[in-house]
């Protein structure tokens, strides 16, 4: 069958878009520049590989989440269909990825995204060769997608960019979703007003995390441009501690223009 002219034009610029992200893939970190609040503030914990299988580990991570964070992953993986096309934005230290690797299955597709080169290093290495689904990708998560997906992950990163850093990755997160799409937050949140340790929590990350502090000041909709547009539905953990929001677009007859 004869294609059309523009038929051919649009695979031809679907080729070039996965060329183009193609071109991004995994390298080393120490090709890429990172930004400089990462290094300044960061300088080896996402860099040594010491850290990552440290960190990584189960029981370390239940300690510092005072076990909560198996209720989290939880909480946002029945929220992804299998088959679905799903992306992470930004690699941790736990075993989520392997959960939403499982989720999606092996006829979904399942993107990982970082700006530290080393981190997917790590990533990839940690999860083997068992997962064709999965594919981690070094690309910065404040830079335009050259695709939309069902589902991005957000997944504790927003505490570590700077505010203008916040802003870029929330609205590149809601403008990448394909239509009936959604994404989802996982970070920290404010604590209840009497939680035992909002004084220890605060003072930790004055000295250690600056910019974890503005998740406290403000709603993660209030980076958004256009955050009318969305339906925000947030659930709060550990006495408000950590906050997953799940976002979908509202009908075009609910949008404000």
């Amino acid at each position: 069958m004869i294609k059309l002219i523009s038929e051919v034009e649009a695979e031809k610029q679907q080729e070039q878009m996965f060329d183009d992200y193609q071109e991004k893939r995994l390298i080393k970190s120490k090709d890429f520049p990172l930004p400089i609040y990462h290094t300044a503030i960061y300088p080896n914990l996402y860099r040594e590989e010491k850290w990552f299988r440290f960190f990584k580990s189960k029981i370390v991570n239940n300690i510092l989440s005072l076990f909560t964070r198996e209720k989290i992953i939880n909480s946002f993986i029945e929220e992804i269909y299998p088959r679905s096309k799903v992306l992470q934005m930004g690699v941790s230290f736990g075993d989520e990825i392997a959960a939403v690797a499982d989720q999606v299955g092996l006829k979904g597709r399942f993107d990982v995204i970082d700006v530290n080169g080393a981190q997917l290093t790590f990533a990839q290495e940690a999860l083997g060769d068992g997962y064709p689904q999965v594919s981690f990708y070094h690309y910065d998560a404040e830079d335009p997608l050259p695709e939309k997906y069902d589902v991005i992950i957000c997944y504790m990163l927003l505490h570590e960019l700077p505010i203008a850093s916040k802003m870029n990755v929330v609205n590149n997160a809601l403008n990448s979703i394909n239509d009936g799409g959604k994404v989802i937050f996982v970070d920290y949140g404010k604590p209840n007003m009497l939680h035992p340790l909002a004084y220890f929590v605060r003072m930790f990350n004055r000295l250690y995390q600056p910019f974890a502090e503005k998740l406290w000041d403000r709603e993660i909709a209030s980076y958004a441009d256009k955050d009318l547009d969305f339906n925000w539905k947030k659930q709060k953990f550990l006495g408000g501690m950590y906050q997953r929001v799940i976002v979908t677009r509202k009908n075009k007859d609910q949008q404000i223009y």
